[in-house]
């Protein structure tokens, strides 16, 4: 495909966070009609999408878009918990791309593939204070739309990042307990226990690293998981606040409010009527977040 480089500079963009969504087996979300240009990517477990009354395999390790008026609908795979990533973007100035009918539907990628790294980057840079944010940004999204446009998505695998190894450890621990099951918060004990450490001493880590506990943090994920279903599932509110280890909606929708000012029904409806889905409180938390339901180091 021909690409006018020096006229693609001009395209311009406005987008919401990205974030990343759990299902349990069986869930469904939609139909619904698109407003804007969604990328979606699976990370585990396979579903299928209903694209304006097509149905398509989107196995793990698919990229897709959806189209502004599409009408879709979303599958989750049956037999175990689906993850996938998210991002919604409006094309304000076109620039130099190619008409939408030369655009696919979706893309395989591979192991080690260049996109996902650059939405962690692009949640990354959307966060920061720094003037030349913006323009990065601008810049991050457009590679992603070209690399998606051309099929382009490859790299060169250099082998496993360094992490924070009882952040790490921790995390692991909690990423296969939660893949098994509800999103049930783990004891202290528990915790510890699985990076080898100390009680007091994992505290001072997440407090150092995260600036909250590990419970306080564990907790946050859950209420952020939760904010995620209430907007892209048809789960019933009860079965959100059991999906999210809470004893019950009414002890559920008393945390939730604490942290998003709004009761979840209110908060679903609002998602519903076009609010973008507030950002978490603590960054270091949503990044861990990213890393969670991403399965880092699988």
């Amino acid at each position: 495909m021909r690409l006018n480089l020096a006229s693609l500079d001009g395209t311009r963009f406005s987008f919401d966070r990205v974030s990343l969504a759990s299902y349990p087996p069986g869930a469904t979300f939609g139909p619904r009609t698109a407003r804007d240009y969604e990328f979606v990517w699976i990370e585990e477990g396979d579903a299928i999408w209903e694209a304006d009354g097509v149905q398509h395999d989107v196995p793990a390790d698919t990229l897709l878009l959806s189209r502004p008026k599409m009408r879709d609908f979303f599958i989750w795979d049956p037999r175990r918990f689906t993850r996938h990533g998210y991002l919604h973007f409006r094309i304000v100035r076109r620039g130099g791309l190619p008409p939408e009918s030369a655009w696919p539907l979706k893309q395989a990628l591979g192991h080690g593939d260049i996109v996902r790294p650059l939405f962690r980057h692009l949640a990354w840079l959307a966060a920061q204070p720094r003037p030349e944010a913006g323009v990065l940004c601008q810049g991050v999204l457009r590679q992603i739309l070209l690399l998606f446009i051309t099929g382009a998505c490859g790299t060169i695998d250099t082998g496993p990042a360094d992490e924070s190894p009882i952040v790490d450890q921790t995390m692991r621990f909690v990423r296969d307990r939660w893949a098994k099951g509800a999103f049930v918060q783990p004891s202290l004990n528990e915790l510890a226990r699985a990076a080898a450490v100390s009680r007091g001493h994992l505290v001072r880590v997440f407090r150092e690293q995260l600036g909250v506990t590990p419970a306080e943090a564990l907790r946050l994920l859950r209420l952020d998981h939760a904010a995620t279903l209430l907007a892209r599932s048809n789960l019933r509110i009860s079965e959100i606040a059991d999906q999210t280890g809470f004893i019950s909606a009414f002890h559920f929708s008393r945390a939730f409010r604490l942290v998003y000012a709004s009761s979840p029904r209110a908060f679903r409806q609002e998602v519903a009527a076009g609010y973008a889905i507030p950002p978490i409180r603590f960054l270091r938390v949503r990044e861990l977040a990213d890393r969670l339901l991403q399965g880092a180091g699988r």
